[in-house]
C-alpha cells in the first residue's frame, strides 16, 4: 500500500481539526500544526484511532524558518509530501476602513497571506517528489467592495491569485493546487464575527472536511481553481 504523507495547518480547531481527522482515514502519517497543544493532543488521539501515525507540530506559522525546518525534517524521513491543507488564518473583527488598526492589518497579512507564501516555498520540492502532490488552501471569495471586509478581502484576493499562479506554473508537474472558499461554516471564527447567527444555515466542519478530502485525492485532476461550497 502506498504511503500517504499529509500535513494540515490550523489543525487545533474548526475546519483544520476536522480535516486532519478525515484525512487520517486515507493517510499513513499526518502532521498537525497549531499553537494550542492541548487541542492538538485531542485531534492526535482521534487520528491514531484511525490507524494513522501523527506528529504534533506546535509552531508559529509566522516564524521565518518554521516551515523550512519542518520541511527538512519531513525530507529526511520520507523525502515527499502528498497532501497539504492550509486552514490557518485569523479573523479578529469587521470594521470600516478608517477604523482598521495598522498593526492588526499587518498581523493579518502575515498570518493569512505571507504564511501561505512561506508554506509553498518550503514544501514545493516535497510536493514535486510526490506522484500526486496536492495543495489546498482555505480562503474566501467575497464580492468586490463588500462592506466592513476591507481588512480581509484584499488579502484573500491576493492569496487566491498567488495560488492560481502557482498552479499554472506547475501544470507540467504532478502538483494540483486549488483554493476552497466555504461560504459560511459553524466555527469559532464565524461565531466571533457573526454572533447570534442562525446556525441552521451554516455548513458543518465535517461537510467542509469531506469536500477537502475529495479535492485532495489523487483522482481530482483539476488545478488552479477557486472552488466554492
Amino acid at each position: 500500500m502506498e504511503k500517504v504523507i499529509s500535513l494540515v495547518t490550523g489543525a487545533s480547531s474548526g475546519i483544520g481539526a476536522e480535516t486532519a481527522i478525515q484525512l487520517s482515514k486515507i493517510s499513513s502519517h499526518i502532521y498537525i500544526i497549531g499553537r494550542n497543544i492541548s487541542n492538538l493532543e485531542i485531534v492526535n488521539d482521534k487520528i491514531i484511532n484511525n490507524n494513522c501515525e501523527c506528529t504534533i507540530v506546535p509552531l508559529d506559522i509566522n516564524e521565518d524558518q518554521a516551515f523550512n525546518n519542518l520541511a527538512k525534517t519531513i525530507a529526511e524521513k520520507d523525502n515527499k509530501i502528498d497532501i497539504i491543507v492550509s486552514c490557518a488564518g485569523i479573523i479578529d473583527h469587521l470594521s470600516p476602513i478608517e477604523s482598521i488598526n495598522e498593526d492588526q492589518f499587518k498581523n493579518i497579512v502575515e498570518t493569512n497571506f505571507l504564511s501561505n507564501f512561506k508554506l509553498i516555498k518550503s514544501f514545493h520540492y516535497l510536493l514535486k517528489n510526490s506522484e500526486n502532490g496536492r495543495l489546498l488552501i482555505i480562503s474566501a471569495n467575497q464580492s468586490k467592495g463588500y462592506q466592513y471586509w476591507g481588512i480581509y478581502n484584499p488579502i484573500m484576493k491576493a492569496l487566491n491569485e498567488l495560488l492560481i499562479t502557482y498552479a499554472n506554473e506547475n501544470k507540467k508537474t504532478n502538483i494540483k493546487a486549488n483554493i476552497l472558499c466555504p461560504k459560511a461554516v459553524d466555527t469559532s471564527f464565524r461565531n466571533k464575527i457573526m454572533p447570534g447567527e442562525n446556525k441552521d444555515n451554516l455548513l458543518t466542519t465535517t461537510i467542509v472536511a469531506k469536500k477537502i478530502v475529495e479535492i485532495t485525492s489523487k483522482d481530482f485532476d483539476r488545478t488552479g481553481e477557486v472552488i466554492e461550497i
